[in-house]
Parts: C-alpha cells; structure tokens; sequence
C-alpha cells in the first residue's frame, strides 16, 4: 500500500505546484482583440498598403502601363511587411495585455497523461473535475494566448506566395500558379480554422466553468 500512497503523494504534489501557479492567471479580452484585429486592423490596413504601392509604382515609372503587374508585387510586398510589423505590435500591444499568464506554464509540474486529461476536458471530450478546476482554467487561459498569436500572425503565410504566384502568372504558368494559390489558400484556411476551433472551445470552457469559481475568473 505504501506505493500507492507514494504514487498519490507524488500526485498531489504535482497539482498543488499547478494550483499555485494558477493563481492570479485570467482572460481579460482574448476573444475581443483577437476579434477586433480580423474586423478592422488587419483589412484595412492590408489593402491600404497594397493599394498605396501598386498606385505608388504606376505613379512613378508613368507610361509602362505593361509595368502593373510589377507594381501589384510590389504593393503585395508592401502589405506583407506591413502585416508582419502590424501584426508584431498588434500581439505585443493589445493581445499580451488581454490575458495574466503568471510566469511559468500552469501545466508544466505535470506528467503526459495527466495534461492529455487537462486538454481534453478543455475540448470538451472529458467530464471537469471540481478538485482541479482552477488548474485547468489557468490552462485554458495560457493556450487561449499562445493560439489568439498564432491567429494574429496566420494571414502572413499566405501573403508570402501571392508575388510568386504573380510571377509564375507573368511567365505563362498561369495554371500552375491557379494551383499553387489555390493549394496555400486550402492549407491556410484549414490551419486558420483549427487554430480558431480550437481557441473557441477554451473560451467555451472557461465560460461553462465560470459559475464553479470566484467571479473574477470569469472570461470577459
């Protein structure tokens, strides 16, 4: 009996280390930023960008109307950077202050099976357990925050093939650039649309686990 109770021991020590460093950790407006840059940030500021260098190019080499395609990779480009710097400042300016993570990963004490269990009750797939509760909404919290980065920069690996895909249009490979815009956008869409399921089913479990715990835990 006594390596059970070891066992158990261990057990509790190892939860006891996630509850401390639960503490303090809570979503303050993942989903609000995260939605808020899809609606207005990342879209208008893109096709500004764009818009601003293919005309920009058009303006300054006037007459080489034969030139637009140049100039529509350069815009493209233009976005592109601007994306990446937007979305660089967008994470560090409005998605990092949205959440508490604490300092070290709520789930980082425990063994493989015991954070497969975590994750699956955060999907839904496994009952909640009262006794740990507050463990795994801190979980929740710090994965909301790893996936609502991801979101922030996904619309970037696109952005990367559309001039090669100009380009290849520009040499008569028409078809294969088709093909290989249409392959990034399919691979894009569905990497988008995990990322997406799977932050919503956090924000899910922290609102259906919301009355089990203190108010000022409740996702806003």
């Amino acid at each position: 009996m006594s390596g059970i109770d070891d066992l158990l021991a261990e057990s509790n020590d190892r939860w006891a280390d996630a509850m401390r460093r639960a503490q303090g950790v809570e979503d303050n407006g993942l989903g609000e930023a995260v939605k808020t840059y899809y609606t207005r940030y990342f879209p208008a500021g893109f096709f500004i960008l764009v818009a601003a260098g293919t005309i920009g190019g058009s303006l300054a080499f006037p007459g080489t109307p034969e030139r637009w395609p140049t100039f529509l990779t350069f815009g493209f480009l233009l976005g592109f950077l601007g994306a990446l710097i937007g979305g660089l400042v967008y994470n560090a300016k409005k998605v990092v202050p949205a959440a508490k993570l604490g300092r070290i990963g709520v789930l980082l004490s425990l063994e493989n099976e015991e954070k497969k269990q975590v994750r699956r009750q955060i999907a839904a797939k496994a009952s909640i357990g009262p006794e740990n509760l507050s463990a795994a909404r801190a979980a929740a919290v710090q994965l909301r925050k790893g996936l609502a980065t991801q979101l922030v920069l996904a619309p970037l690996y696109p952005l990367i093939f559309i001039p090669q895909v100009i380009n290849l249009a520009l040499r008569g490979d028409s078809l294969f650039a088709w093909l290989m815009a249409t392959g990034v956008v399919v691979v894009v869409v569905v990497g988008v649309g995990f990322l997406a399921r799977d932050f919503r089913r956090a924000c899910r479990f922290l609102t259906r686990t919301a009355e089990q715990t203190a108010p000022g835990n409740a996702p806003l």
